[in-house]
């Protein structure tokens, strides 16, 4: 009796260190990915507002593993040229947060509210944007792994 209540002890005591492994381990990996997207330097047309990260939904298997860091940037260029100009940017980031030319991946949206809502069931508030009325120069540039 005493050795199957020691059994039954160790693997609850094994389930819950692997899930707090699990969730240190992710938020490890989101921590690096965030200070590599806030180590970016920007050309000076395009103020950095403000970065925000998470993880969430990759709309895959459900399992709400994905890295995200949603970058809040300011600029009057159109949505294109700062496509274009992250794109010449040539930014390469130490970790696996690239697509298979080692180039990190990246969506950019325009901004039309303080909310951030990706294509999938994801989303993260910007205070910075509350009390804005006009977001034709906002834009939000989400880094994923």
């Amino acid at each position: 009796m005493k050795n199957k209540l020691l059994i039954v002890i160790i693997v609850v005591i094994l389930i819950i260190g692997l899930f707090f492994y699990l969730v240190y381990s992710k938020n490890i990996k989101l921590r690096k990915l965030e200070k590599e997207v806030f180590n970016i330097e920007l050309p000076q047309d395009i103020e950095r507002v403000a970065i925000k990260s998470a993880i969430g939904d990759s709309g895959g298997n459900g399992d709400y593993s994905t890295c995200r860091v949603i970058l809040l940037v300011k600029t009057e260029i159109t949505i294109d040229e700062l496509r274009q100009k992250f794109e010449n940017m040539n930014l390469k980031f130490q970790n696996n947060y690239k697509n298979y030319e080692n180039i990190p991946i990246f969506y950019i949206t325009h901004c039309e509210s303080s909310i951030f809502k990706s294509s999938r069931s994801f989303s993260i508030e910007f205070e910075e944007l509350k009390g804005i009325n006009d977001y034709r120069d906002y834009y939000f540039i989400e880094f994923v792994e």
